[in-house]
């Protein structure tokens, strides 16, 4: 077995795809930051109220139709969007500053406003930062979904939600750092229609009011007697995402031999097969298979110049266990 990773290794590195790769892409990623201010605020007097911002998805959309029985889940996301914009408003705060200064030597300002300019260029610079959650009460647990009707009615969600993967008790949510996090039923039983479904979360760490986000499309249709080749496919993938985020590794594999049945040069299907054995320790089935994926990857792309960064980072992380422990 040695032999074998030490030859997978060389080739690897012939390849430029050293370990060196895995420990970049690594050290470059940061869950939750975000790479840049993405709003301007209006320049005002008085900074807006530091609330949160929600953003839901229902199985990765804005709008999914499923059929009874089948998997459902959300993502909620969580910023501090008014912190955001405070600050990246503090550029025309400044400016405003600037000729306050002039009006009031002149005369043509009261010294009051320049002060009161400046106090909410403090604040501005300095936004506050929302804490939600604490140890005994993770903040996930001030998460409602609720259903809205067309005059604005809420009632509760009709079918139950756990939290999928691991997630912090308490998280912080200033000018970088967001939360994100997913909910999810592996098999929905609800009546045929249409849902308004928006994600409300109530006081929990230092917030202390409601704040909901947009609400999302869920549409129930009815199963039909047997699906089409399309349609039984994206169910199996259906399940398998939901798999991934619940680490639930059988629906994972099954979805995976299926593409692969269909297949052999399935490169989702190979990929998906080596997430089922990574989940599943077994290491040497998870290697074979992505190394696999990436060279499915490079012969049906031979002219694309950019490299399979997913397939790399994990090949590389599989090496880095497998050598460590032999």
């Amino acid at each position: 077995m040695r032999k074998l990773i030490a030859f997978i290794v060389e080739l690897l590195l012939a390849a430029g795809l050293g370990l060196g790769i895995w420990h970049w892409w690594r050290a470059s990623r940061a869950t939750g930051k975000l790479p840049e201010l993405r709003a301007v605020m209006k320049d005002e007097d008085e900074p807006r109220p530091i609330e949160p911002t929600l953003a839901l998805q229902v199985n990765e959309d804005e709008e999914a139709t499923v059929f009874p029985g089948t998997p459902v889940w959300f993502q909620l996301s969580a910023a501090n969007e008014a912190a955001m914009n405070d600050v990246a408003g503090t550029r025309m705060l400044a400016a405003k500053i600037e000729r306050l200064k002039s009006d009031v030597a002149q005369g043509h300002a009261p010294p009051e406003s320049l002060q009161r300019a400046m106090a909410d260029y403090q604040k501005r610079t300095a936004p506050s930062t929302i804490t939600l959650g604490d140890a005994s009460h993770p903040w996930t647990e001030a998460v409602q979904f609720v259903v809205r009707d067309d005059q604005g009615g809420e009632k509760p969600l009709p079918f139950a939600l756990k939290l999928l993967g691991d997630q912090s008790a308490t998280v912080k949510l200033d000018t970088v750092y967001t939360a994100q996090t997913n909910f999810g039923n592996r098999s929905v039983d609800i009546a045929p229609g249409t849902y308004s479904i928006a994600a409300c979360l109530g006081a929990t760490g230092s917030w202390r009011g409601r704040a909901c986000s947009d609400a999302v499309k869920l549409t129930v249709e009815l199963r039909p007697g047997k699906l089409t080749p399309d349609q039984q496919l994206a169910l199996d993938r259906q399940k398998a995402r939901y798999g991934l985020l619940a680490g639930d590794y059988d629906a994972i594999e099954s979805y995976g031999r299926e593409l692969v049945k269909a297949d052999k040069n399935s490169g989702p299907g190979h990929i998906y097969l080596g997430e089922a054995g990574l989940g599943k320790v077994k290491n040497d089935v998870a290697l074979q298979e992505f190394v696999t994926a990436r060279m499915l990857y490079n012969r049906q792309n031979p002219n694309v110049g950019e490299q399979p960064m997913y397939l790399i980072t994990r090949i590389n992380q599989l090496l880095e266990k497998m050598l460590g422990t032999k």
